[in-house]
């Protein structure tokens, strides 16, 4: 992907609440202050609202966990953001996805592995992706295995994830430690969209 456009910041350069969150969630993940942090945390005011409304989605949102972070692997495949993909696929496992979940995750509903919900969930996020809208079908879909709150949760969550997606192809923010991607998505995430085979 080539150099950041922006470079991270040293957590001490930052000020305390990207700092502390930058220094925290490395501890947890063992990688070190995450990019996305060190490059965010340099417009505090931003990140401060950015960091409220993303983690009233995840890790505190209405939806179950597994489901959340099911949705962000497909938005992070669609979108083509690697750096996304590598920071949830650990994620995703952590709170119980299985290693085919996390690779049917780059297939789409389609995948076999699915339940039914995990199928409308995924249907509705490319739906989302691609038109901004859901079909009546797949809304029915939605109606029938969530809640009207996690309905409007899910909706969000997906604007939110493709639009970090941007932000992070936007400003080129690097994975850390260059992770590999699961095998089954390592030659798509590669390719721009639209190139993928």
């Amino acid at each position: 992907m080539g150099e950041p456009r922006i470079a991270p910041a040293r957590p001490g350069d930052l000020r305390p609440l990207p700092r502390l969150v930058a220094v925290i969630t490395g501890r947890i993940t063992g990688t070190g202050p995450p990019n996305i942090f060190t490059t965010l945390g340099q417009h505090p005011r931003l990140f401060r609202a950015w960091l409220r409304y993303s983690a009233r989605l995840m890790p505190f949102g209405s939806l179950p966990r597994r489901d959340t972070e099911l949705v962000i692997l497909r938005v992070a495949w669609q979108c083509r953001s690697a750096y996304e993909w590598n920071q949830h696929v650990a994620l995703a496992l952590r709170v119980g996805l299985t290693q085919a979940e996390v690779a049917g995750a780059a297939e789409g509903p389609s995948a076999s592995v699915f339940t039914a919900r995990q199928r409308s969930l995924l249907a509705a996020s490319d739906e989302l992706l691609a038109g901004r809208a859901l079909s009546d079908a797949t809304w029915s879909a939605v109606q029938t295995a969530l809640s009207d709150r996690q309905a409007i949760e899910l909706c969000m969550l997906v604007g939110q994830y493709q639009g970090l997606a941007s932000a992070v192809g936007g400003l080129a923010i690097q994975v850390e430690g260059r992770p590999e991607p699961a095998p089954a998505a390592r030659a798509q995430l590669s390719q721009p969209e639209g190139e993928a085979s």
